[in-house]
């Protein structure tokens, strides 16, 4: 009996459960300096009622910086979007991803 790749990739698939991200708390992250000042961005009209709009963002990779378009997201039930923030102590910058929580 031969099995072609297309039923393989079929198999392979259907096994696929996407689930959404799971709600974390935030950890902190020490950063070489602060970020650039956030990009002006425009505001689309959102596709979906539902729709929140997630304002771009500074994220830290670990080596530098990348901006992350603002976009629209499924408001989840029971949880909220808090954008990453910028905190410095004793003089060193800390960066808290942003994420869902509760």
């Amino acid at each position: 009996m031969k099995t072609t790749l297309a039923t393989l990739c079929g198999a392979v698939a259907a096994a696929c459960v996407v689930e959404p991200q799971p709600v974390v708390a935030p950890r902190e992250i020490a950063v070489a300096e602060p970020p650039p000042q956030p990009m002006a961005e425009a505001q689309p009209m959102p596709r979906d009622p539902r729709a929140i709009w997630i304002s771009g963002y500074w994220h830290w990779t670990g080596l530098q910086y990348t901006w992350i378009p603002g976009h629209w997201e499924i408001a989840r039930t029971g949880v909220q979007w808090l954008p990453p923030r910028y905190v410095v102590r004793d003089g060193v910058y800390y960066y808290v991803p942003g994420g869902w929580r509760r």
